[in-house]
């Protein structure tokens, strides 16, 4: 599992007039980095979209590859349109690939500098060097992140925020420096809130008709968050003392599903589980209390339906046992999944699917609709 994740809040808005926003933004991931591309495409509205599309997702497609930063962008700049009576390129763009460690290294094509943001320190433009490639200048930078720091890119529409609307030269990048290094500090390093803010302050530069689209994306560094579900007893009686061993050695939000397992959990604790009437739901058993434990809930009935709620969507003001193992898996960015593989006498001649097989489908299928929304997951079996 891995130590730190990235998030990241992206806010748009387009020039008016226009439905479509000029910018696009790409978000990606390798085994070990995340990968932010921005582009702004040359002028606004579709034509731009798809420029600033074609980018994004070339770029992001480049680094699934065993090519450098400085390899990719000269294929970028090998391969995008150029305007032939203006002589400039028909996108920009600005590259991050953060690794996992903290590093970053950046790649910025005609596009405003990204800002590094760091609590107790004023946020600053990075330091870059120029390189020079298929006579177009680069600007690449290396630093690295501690844990909550964050980075924002933005757009040209951010920079020249409020041109013709009472301010002759916009924003610009000193004035939203400034910006930021004010707000920032009061916004804790919230990637959403200091995204959210720098764009609303750029609307109102624009009193809400924007002459330009703008984007603006915050990312932040930080510790990763952990859960771990518990579910059905071992397939040996031996090894149950070692699962339940392993389940309490792990760090983060820990979660049973099960009635006998969590019977076997509590026995090995000492400890009692009680009743939670909170979640009361005619269709699933309701939840347990147990001291040491966050959550705990029948196992395939609940396992089934938090699935179907990732799929199909979650009811509105619905609360049950599936909807609370779903609020304790939502912050998590590795889940956990510890399977016992021992067969289930309650489902021996009841016409049901061998409870071994049956609760490794629900499973899978569960992790595999958590995988698809970012979370990493792992499963062990007992």
């Amino acid at each position: 599992m891995k130590s730190f994740a990235v998030d990241i809040t992206t806010r748009q808005f387009s020039k008016k007039g226009e439905d479509i926003c000029g910018d696009a933004v790409k978000v990606s991931h390798t085994a070990d980095s995340t990968i932010i591309v921005l582009s702004d495409g040359l002028g606004s509205g579709v034509k731009a979209n798809v420029l600033a599309t074609m980018t994004v997702e070339l770029a992001s497609g480049l680094f699934q590859g065993e090519l450098s930063l400085l390899e990719i962008v000269e294929t970028l700049i090998a391969t995008l349109p150029v305007c032939k009576w203006r002589n400039i390129a028909y996108s920009t763009f600005s590259i991050a690939r953060i690794y996992d460690t903290g590093h970053v290294t950046v790649a910025e094509y005609d596009s405003p500098s990204l800002l590094h943001l760091r609590d107790g320190v004023r946020p600053a433009a990075l330091a870059s060097t120029e390189r020079t490639i298929l006579d177009r200048t680069i600007r690449e930078s290396y630093f690295r992140l501690k844990p909550n720091d964050a980075i924002m890119l933005y757009s040209d529409g951010i920079v020249y925020a409020g041109v013709g609307e009472g301010l002759a030269m916009g924003w610009q990048e000193d004035g939203i420096l400034d910006y930021v290094a004010q707000t920032a500090p009061g916004l804790s390093s919230d990637p959403t809130r200091i995204a959210d803010s720098v764009a609303e302050t750029a609307l109102g530069f624009w009193h809400n008709r924007p002459g330009d689209d703008g984007t603006v994306l915050c990312a932040r560094y930080r510790k990763a968050e952990h859960a771990t579900v518990l579910t059905g007893p071992p397939g040996d009686r031996a090894l149950v003392a070692r699962m339940l061993r392993d389940f309490l050695a792990k760090k983060g939000r820990k979660v049973v599903c099960g009635g006998t397992t969590s019977h076997l959990l509590a026995d090995h604790l000492g400890r009692e589980l009680v009743p939670d009437e909170r979640y009361i739901d005619t269709d699933l058993p309701p939840i347990a209390r147990l001291e040491g434990v966050d959550l705990v809930t029948e196992g395939i009935l609940t396992l089934s339906r938090a699935t179907e709620y990732l799929s199909r969507g979650r009811p509105e003001g619905r609360t049950d046992a599936a909807t609370a193992l779903l609020d304790q898996l939502a912050s998590a960015d590795g889940i956990t999944f510890m399977i016992g593989t021992a067969r289930n006498p309650a489902h021996q001649n009841t016409g049901l699917p061998d409870s071994i097989f049956l609760r490794r489908t629900v499973v899978e299928n569960l992790a595999k609709q958590l995988d698809a929304q970012g979370k990493e997951t792992e499963l062990r079996y007992y």
